[in-house]
Parts: C-alpha cells; sequence; structure tokens
C-alpha cells in the first residue's frame, strides 16, 4: 500500500521578512535655513556690488570732483592774490596822489599874494622886497597824521608853512604900523606870526619924493626902513577859493575843483 507524503513546508514559497516603508523625514526649521542663506548670499552679493559701485564708479567720480574743485581753488587763490596786489597798488596811488595833491593844496601861489600885499599897502608906505625863507620845522612841529581806515590809504601831513621876509621904507612909524596891522589881516598869511623885526629911521635913499610929504623944501626927508616877518597861512587853498579868485589865481581855483571833483581833495564847500 502506498503512502502518500506530502510536505507542505518544502512546497511553501519563501516569505522574504518585511522591510519597514521609509518615509521622508522632515527636519525643523529646514526652510528657515535655506532662506537665511539666501538672505546672506543676496547680501554678499549686495555687499560685493557696492563695493565694485564705489571702487569702480563713485570714487574715481569724487576724485575727479575733487581735483575739479582743486583746480578751481588753486585758480580762485591766485585771483584773490592778484586782486590783493591790485588793491595794494591802487591803495599805494590813491595815497600818492593824496600826497601831491596835499602839497598842492598848501601852495600859496605868489601872484595872488603879491596882489594881496598891494592892495593892503597903506599910501605912505612902499615895499622894496618879498623874499620866502625857508621854512622852521623846529619850532613848531607838524601833528602827525592819524592811521587811516582798515584798506584806506594814511592821511598826509601837511608841509610846514613857508616864512616870508617884507621889508621896505616908510614915511612915518605910524605908517609901519598900520602896514604891520593891514598884513596880520590877510588870510593868505598866519596874524599870530606876522611881527615887525626892525624899523630904524634913515635918510630917505630914494630920488623920489613920498607922496605923504606935502611941504617939500628941495630936502629929502627921513623915511622908516623896516623888516616884516610873517608866515603863509595853515589854511588849505581849498578853503580860500574865493579869496583866490578875487586875486586873480584862477587857474589854481580850476585845478582845484577839478582836484574836488575827482575825488583826490575833499570838498570843502
Amino acid at each position: 500500500m502506498y503512502s502518500i507524503e506530502i510536505n507542505f513546508l518544502k512546497d511553501r514559497e519563501p516569505i522574504e521578512p518585511r522591510k519597514a516603508a521609509r518615509g521622508s523625514v522632515e527636519i525643523p526649521g529646514k526652510a528657515a535655513l535655506i532662506a537665511g542663506g539666501g538672505v546672506a548670499v543676496a547680501f554678499l552679493a549686495a555687499v560685493g556690488g557696492f563695493w565694485a559701485y564705489l571702487n569702480f564708479v563713485s570714487i574715481p567720480g569724487l576724485e575727479k570732483e575733487k581735483q575739479e574743485l582743486e583746480t578751481q581753488l588753486n585758480s580762485y587763490l591766485a585771483k584773490q592774490q592778484e586782486l590783493q596786489q591790485i588793491t595794494t597798488e591802487t591803495n599805494l596811488i590813491q595815497q600818492q596822489a593824496k600826497a601831491l595833491a596835499t602839497v598842492f593844496d598848501y601852495i600859496k601861489p605868489w601872484s595872488a599874494l603879491l596882489q594881496d600885499l598891494r592892495d593892503r599897502t597903506p599910501p605912505g608906505v612902499r615895499i622894496g622886497k618879498v623874499e620866502q625863507l625857508p621854512p622852521d620845522t623846529s619850532s613848531t612841529p607838524q601833528p602827525t597824521p592819524s592811521p587811516g581806515a582798515e584798506g584806506q590809504p594814511a592821511p598826509v601831513a601837511a608841509p610846514p608853512p613857508s616864512k616870508v621876509e617884507i621889508s621896505g621904507t616908510a614915511a612915518s612909524f605910524s605908517d609901519v604900523n598900520d602896514l604891520l596891522i593891514m598884513l596880520q589881516r590877510s588870510s593868505f598869511l598866519d596874524g599870530t606870526k606876522t611881527r615887525l623885526v626892525t624899523a630904524e629911521l634913515k635918510e630917505n635913499p630914494s630920488d623920489e619924493v613920498q607922496a605923504s610929504e606935502a611941504n617939500f623944501d628941495g630936502e629929502l626927508g627921513q623915511v622908516v626902513e623896516y623888516t616884516i616877518q610873517t608866515q603863509l597861512s595853515p589854511v588849505p587853498a581849498s578853503q580860500q577859493l574865493n579869496e583866490l579868485q578875487r586875486k586873480g589865481a584862477v587857474g589854481l581855483v580850476n585845478r582845484i575843483r577839478k582836484l574836488q571833483e575827482i575825488g583826490v581833495l575833499q570838498n570843502q564847500g
């Protein structure tokens, strides 16, 4: 009799062990990390771009602008120095012109002075000589001019006035005294400096008879020889224009008025 053996274990298909299913594991903060990395990259790119902009665009442009400004500044400084030099030369010229005008303003024309002497001489007086003496600078010191304002030339000191000696003859001492008084009243002379130096009674040296000698008996009477010293007035000519014009110094008056018009001399009215 046959026996049937059935081996179920042999015919069974081998069963493989199950493998655990692997799923994706999400790490917390991954998205933030990626975003942060992107921001960092973008920041570095921005910094690099800004650095490149500074080095290749902005800084060269600023350097060029700086050079242009330095060039303009040097040009302005050169022009400023030139302007200062011109200003200095102008002030010097103005000061020289003022000095010349001041000397010119204190010059008294002899034509006007002699005409004034003729007008003031009494009938019994003859003027024989009018002589200009050198000024006495030791007796009357000239005032020092005060410094001028900033940028303006300093005032110029007036020259010392000239001394004048007048000599001649007169019919009497009274006539000499009259002449002295008339000279002290002259606007061209300094009355405080006008004085009688000598007055002596002498024989008449002239061949002409004095007009005041009414009783002429064939012999010339005695005359008084006098010497008067005076000093020209310290008043500038620009303050005596009317008197100068009356005495015939028209040319001087016109020149002074021209100097006043251009501002070299002050208008004294």
